[in-house]
């Protein structure tokens, strides 16, 4: 059985679709530009253990994939916001924006352009609710499962769970 960690903000405007895009330039140089478009309501998933994958408790905010699970969900979008490398002229700049308002993510995978993914990521503010998962039936294993508290690096040994301390020579 396939186990999926469902994430769901518990307050409006608390998930935001991240995606960087760039091109190769004939000239050798690279162009990017990256969008935050934030949601009203709306989900992530994480896969993997608790170990690895989840925020530590008390994190501002949980990263999850785009790719993991059955789907983000996003539901009424409310803002975007748009940041550009410097070579991308401001006419481009607004055609680039026009096209993303009209074909939304579709256009950015599926559009005729030059433009490909760098990154993407589903990012949910605090306070969210993190349930465990079937991925194939979408039943609920564990619901509010409790976070792990990270770890104070002053005084403990990175993966120390993991892998033992090295011994001192």
């Amino acid at each position: 059985m396939s186990q999926v960690y469902l994430i769901k903000p518990l307050e409006k405007k608390s998930i935001v679709y991240h995606v960087e895009m760039f091109r190769e330039n004939p000239d050798g140089s690279t162009s990017w530009f990256n969008i935050d478009e934030t949601y009203r309501w709306g989900q992530g998933f994480v896969e993997g253990d608790l170990d690895c994958n989840l925020p530590w408790e008390g994190d501002t905010v949980a990263y999850a994939r785009t790719d993991v699970g059955w789907g983000c969900e996003f539901d009424d979008s409310c803002s975007i916001e748009w940041e550009f490398s410097d070579d991308i002229a401001e006419l481009e700049q607004q055609e680039l924006k026009e096209l993303y308002y009209e074909g939304g993510a579709g256009w950015l995978y599926d559009g005729e352009h030059d433009w490909a993914e760098e990154d993407c990521a589903v990012h949910i503010i605090a306070p969210y609710q993190i349930s465990l998962c079937d991925e194939i039936t979408g039943d609920v294993i564990e619901e509010n499962v409790k976070l792990k508290t990270r770890p104070n690096p002053s005084t403990s040994w990175p993966f120390s769970e993991v892998f033992p301390k090295p011994e001192e020579e």
